[in-house]
């Protein structure tokens, strides 16, 4: 089966490359020429465990292709995958002028009866909208007679596992215009996602709304959850509870789940920001009171300033500090950096008059982009203990795997003073920790 997909960013990037890999024959057209020769080199503009690998194999084995071209990547098709960014504006809501632009420029290129799939996280009404620009682009050709039909398939990734999840998701969901051939569309599916249904992974057909809603919904849900924790986190601290034990008495209660329930810095990244303010967005646009989302956001938000407040109090004061932070992308396994609670940190810091050394496996490119105009008031460090160097306070923002493994008792020794702030949590019950720094986690004691 040929597949096309528009768009080369985090999910399309991923559902290409593996969807090449189960055997597909895949091209993937982006408008962004640097990227696209980036990819034909097999080098993957975002960091992704196995990602890399695999598309340096699809493409030895002719499996994937990467172009500018419209004509030449849709020509072929047997199904399309819309997959470019939706992105914040002010006001919350998603920008919709990438996709919009897509649907257009693939609708001038259509030949045949086609299946539009869209991958990108979309507002309710906006795949009937994606069927209207295409149909109005095909009756300015005269081939309005062509069949085509528009699902919502959104993506449930989490970034930093995204081929696993890609491969063993906990659902499909299939959104479906109720004016479409259902049947003949189901039928589709099966075809494109056989490797799923014999793994049992469970398909839900829903109509387009619910598939769209579905997305926002799973994401606001998870948000609250982390801002529920942190916000008991913040209370264990006062009364003396450890939230960490907390976490896990809750976890065992199969209502609730052990999942989103570790205390840390707040939620950030591509997704959970962006989602819980287009939601928020959305049911204003409907008279629609989203308390708890908005609750849930607000308290995300002032959860840095708390952590600032904690900083300062301990330090008494940042002003002319150096202050080392360890990790920079949102989590663990990913590079990206976007809404990440570790740059919100360091700006608040920066503008209280801290100097900054940082350190992450993956995050530091991404980083001297954002900072470029804070160049004396950030330094780049090669490893955790260059970081750590004549610094007055640790703070580690980020769990990566490889900081469980710092020689505690070096770090200490290179440093000015022994503040080390665990925002992760990584070395709570770490019997040592309290003999070489004044230690301070998240949620407890």
């Amino acid at each position: 089966m040929n597949v096309t997909i528009i768009g080369t960013g985090y999910i399309g990037l991923v559902q290409g490359v593996v969807m090449s890999d189960l055997g597909f024959d895949v091209v993937c057209i982006d408008s962004d020429k640097a990227k696209i020769e980036i990819l034909k080199q097999g080098k993957s503009p975002i960091y992704e465990s196995g990602l890399e690998e695999t598309l340096k194999k699809s493409l030895k084995n002719g499996k994937i292709k990467f172009t500018l071209d419209y004509n030449s990547g849709i020509k072929n098709a047997d199904v399309i995958f819309l997959a470019v960014g939706t992105p914040p504006l002010a006001d919350g809501s998603s920008n919709l002028n990438y996709i919009t632009a897509a649907s257009k420029n693939l609708a001038q290129f259509l030949s045949k009866d086609s299946l539009i799939i869209t991958k990108s996280t979309v507002p309710m009404g906006t795949n009937k909208k994606i069927k209207k620009i295409i149909s109005d682009e095909l009756k300015k050709r005269n081939m309005d007679n062509l069949n085509v039909s528009v699902i919502s398939n959104p993506e449930f990734l989490r970034e930093g596992k995204a081929v696993y999840d890609f491969l063993n998701p906990d659902r499909i969901v299939v959104g479906i215009d109720e004016n479409d051939n259902k049947e003949k569309i189901k039928k589709e599916i099966y075809k494109i996602y056989e490797y799923f249904l014999k793994k049992q992974i469970p398909i839900i057909f829903t109509n387009l709304e619910t598939a769209e809603l579905s997305k926002y919904s799973s994401n606001a849900f998870l948000s609250v959850k982390i801002s529920f924790i942190n916000e008991m986190a913040m209370l264990s601290e006062k009364i003396g509870a450890n939230i960490e034990d907390v976490s896990k008495i809750m976890g065992f209660d199969h209502r609730i789940g052990n999942e989103f329930l570790n205390a840390g810095l707040g939620f950030g990244g591509s997704c959970f920001p962006k989602d819980t303010l287009a939601i928020l967005n959305i049911g204003k646009n409907n008279d629609c009171e989203m308390s708890i989302v908005n609750s849930a956001v607000k308290f995300n938000d002032d959860l840095k300033d708390i952590l600032i407040k904690k900083i300062k109090n301990k330090l008494e004061d940042v002003n002319g500090k150096t202050i080392s932070v360890l990790g920079l992308s949102f989590k663990p396994e990913t590079d990206d950096i976007r809404e990440s609670p570790a740059i919100k940190i360091i700006k608040k810091l920066i503008n209280l008059g801290a100097k900054i050394k940082v350190y992450c496996p993956q995050g530091m490119e991404k980083t001297k982009k954002e900072f470029e105009n804070y160049l004396d008031c950030i330094k780049y460090c090669k490893n955790e203990y260059e970081c750590a160097k004549n610094s007055d306070c640790l703070i580690l923002t980020t769990e990566w795997e490889q900081f469980k493994n710092i020689d505690l008792e070096r770090i200490k020794s290179v440093m000015k003073s022994n503040y080390f702030f665990d925002f992760r949590n990584m070395f709570s019950d770490n019997q040592n920790i309290r003999n070489y720094f004044h230690y301070y986690p998240i949620g407890r004691n």
